[in-house]
């Protein structure tokens, strides 16, 4: 089945996260039977007719603001209108069509079928409402015999990048007819089979196969996955970044919220500044800034500064230049230490554009953050 998302021109946020929830909104229809999804850009105030997507596109997904000629050209095209939402609220509704609502209760999209086709609307990004979208979808197959043809999907969450030749052996043992692997932009992998799959036992020697790696059973960036972790624990977190400047700590606070559990943020770019957090000058002396002793260092000063339960840190060669023979680009160092329990060291090596290089080792440090959590509280 194939999924046409619209989006505004301009509504990508790629230095960090997509204002759509892409690529965890693309994995998430992945696994509700949508294989392929396109993208349509269109301006804010540019009008838009669903009745003209080619038959094929089995759901259009259009993201737009609460006013403007989009929506109104939406509603128009569709036949719906506004309305209240009832006799005692005075919230408006769109009549006709089933609402789709954020986390507040509050009406902020709408979902309908029309000629076997489901159309949504949303006010913010769908990834924010992917509950809500999945309810949405799983309304309307059981309402519509037209959308009901679908192939449901698990999706696994594996941490690093994974090639299916690495598991083929794996996979023939446990008898799992089809997989989908999926690449993500921050080095991790998404492992995609048939929801259908009728061995329990297939499912369990898998997980077990993949061990610690496997760090979630459905799709969820790996920020929201450590934010909740934190939270349930009641945990503290500070943060030591070099190469990354501040990218870690930006990921790790983009949720509302956050402030229950992040205390504090130091960007050691200079090996002056390193100094702040305890790291000697003999020690970059020695060993250079990018190393796994100075991430230590960095890991134990932030600790001891802002005395959080947990901190981890980040030093490296992002590029494109600073590289050598010893340490080429793409070289860092990440530890991760806490209050009681185990710490964790790693050196990491990573390929692609200095944006790249600095977003899969952010990824890795909260890795970090997972393994520590989870051997120590």
């Amino acid at each position: 089945m194939k999924c046409l998302l619209v989006i505004p021109r301009w509504s990508e946020q790629e230095f960090l996260t997509a204002s759509t929830g892409r690529p965890y909104l693309d994995l998430l229809l992945n696994a509700l039977g949508y294989a392929d999804i396109r993208l349509l850009e269109l301006d804010p105030e540019t009008p838009f007719d669903p009745n003209e997507v080619p038959e094929e596109y089995n759901l259009v997904m259009i993201q737009g603001g609460s006013g403007g000629r989009l929506r109104r050209s939406i509603l128009s095209n569709l036949g719906l209108s506004l309305g209240l939402d009832g006799e005692e609220s005075d919230r408006l509704r769109v009549v006709g069509a089933r609402p789709l609502h954020d986390a507040d209760g509050e009406p902020v999209g709408f979902a309908v079928c029309r000629k076997g086709r489901l159309v949504m609307f949303c006010e913010t990004g769908f990834w924010a409402l992917r509950q809500e979208v999945q309810k949405a979808i799983f309304y309307f197959r059981q309402e519509d015999k037209l959308l009901s043809r679908f192939r449901p999907m698990h999706c696994w969450m594996v941490e690093g990048r994974c090639e299916l030749a690495d598991i083929l052996p794996l996979l023939s043992e446990v008898e799992i007819p089809q997989v989908v692997l999926r690449q993500l932009p921050t080095g991790d992998t998404a492992l995609l089979f048939p929801a259908s799959m009728r061995s329990e036992e297939g499912r369990t020697l898998l997980q077990q196969a993949l061990g610690e790696a496997l760090y979630a059973m459905e799709p969820i960036a790996l920020e929201d996955l450590v934010f909740q972790v934190l939270v349930e624990k009641q945990l503290t977190l500070a943060v030591a970044e070099s190469c990354t400047a501040g990218l870690l700590a930006a990921r790790l606070t983009s949720l509302a919220g956050s402030s229950a559990y992040f205390q504090a943020g130091y960007i050691t770019y200079s090996n002056e500044s390193k100094l702040l957090l305890g790291v000697t000058d003999s020690l970059l002396e020695r060993y250079g800034a990018v190393s796994q002793e100075v991430a230590l260092s960095m890991a134990r000063g932030a600790l001891r500064a802002s005395d959080a339960d947990l901190a981890v840190s980040i030093t490296g060669i992002a590029g494109p230049g600073g590289g050598s023979a010893e340490k080429p680009v793409g070289t860092v160092h990440l530890a991760a230490v806490a209050k009681v329990g185990a710490n964790l060291e790693l050196k990491g090596f990573y390929l692609g554009s200095r944006d790249s290089v600095r977003l899969q080792a952010s990824q890795t440090a909260m890795h970090l953050i997972r393994r520590v959590l989870g051997r120590s509280y």
